[in-house]
Formats: structure tokens, C-alpha cells, sequence
């Protein structure tokens, strides 16, 4: 890959985690776990008529970005502390169902809010941002491309402010 494109994708994974507390959120009475999150995002990005969800590969290509990601924010030692005592099989299901939901797939995220979840955490800007790089790890070990990968991240970056409390 040419370095120019590697700097421009990290340049707009920046700019799109930088910009999440200001992205705009729907208000309606969706579920909790989705009503704060602007769902449409990715389509404002991208010119392509499919969803993200099936760009991505469907539900089986998120499973496995997710398990890789999770298997791997599990050894991290700046952040595997926040999830001992955590059902991780659960834990990769809801955020897999999550991540399908706001991807435009069939799928129906039933899982806590992003606040309520992270509340106690006590979770940092650090923390969050090495949890990004997990994500963005796994999703390149499965060949998810840039393009892609930005995409997702974009969808996920709005949760910034709900999870970090410091």
C-alpha cells in the first residue's frame, strides 16, 4: 500500500474520532442502545447503493473481525483489565449484533447503552483509543479494506462520549 494512502486513511480515522462529540444524533424513541448514534453516517460517506453490512461480507465477516479484536483487546495490557470477570462469548455477540445493526444489517442490537455500560469504567481517552486500534488491527487481519475499515469506525466513533468518563 502506498504511504500516502495509509497516511490519508489514518488522517480520517483522526479526524473522525476527533470530531465524535460534535456528530450530529438522532432523537426518536429507537432502543436506547442505538437512539444516540447517527446510523446514517456511513451512508453520507460512501456513493455505493449497498449497505455497509454487505460491503463488510455480512454478518460472518464481522464475527471475525470481532473475535480477533476481542481476543486481542483480552492480551492488551493497557485495557484487558476492564474486562476480567466479563462474559467475553456475550460480549462478542452483542458486539457483533451491534456493529451489524448500525451497519444496515438485519441484525438487533438488545444489548445495555453505551452509558450505562461504561459508566463505572472509569475508561480514558487512551483506553478508548487503544480499543480503536484493536478494532482497526482485526479488521485489517481480515481483510477489511480502508475504505471499510473508516467506515466502521465512523459508525462506532459517536460512542466515544459515552464510554470515556474522564
Amino acid at each position: 500500500m502506498h504511504t500516502f494512502t495509509r497516511i490519508t486513511s489514518l488522517l480520517v480515522v483522526a479526524l473522525v474520532l476527533a470530531a465524535c462529540g460534535s456528530v450530529p444524533t438522532h432523537d426518536v424513541d429507537d432502543p436506547a442502545d442505538v437512539k444516540n448514534y447517527d446510523r446514517s453516517l456511513y451512508e453520507r460517506m460512501s456513493t455505493n447503493d449497498s449497505s455497509l453490512y454487505e460491503r463488510l461480507g455480512g454478518r460472518m465477516a464481522i464475527e471475525e473481525f470481532v473475535d480477533d479484536a476481542v481476543e486481542r483487546i483480552l492480551v492488551n495490557d493497557r485495557i484487558a483489565h476492564h474486562f476480567e470477570g466479563v462474559d467475553i462469548p456475550d460480549l462478542k455477540f452483542h458486539l457483533t449484533e451491534q456493529i451489524c445493526q448500525l451497519a444496515g444489517g438485519p441484525c438487533a442490537y438488545e444489548g445495555m447503552d453505551m452509558e450505562s455500560a461504561h459508566f463505572a469504567l472509569d475508561i480514558t481517552a487512551a483506553e478508548f483509543n487503544a480499543l480503536v486500534e484493536d478494532f482497526q488491527w482485526a479488521m485489517r487481519r481480515n481483510d477489511v479494506s480502508y475504505g471499510l475499515e473508516n467506515q466502521v469506525l465512523a459508525l462506532l466513533a459517536p460512542m466515544k462520549p459515552a464510554v470515556i468518563r474522564q
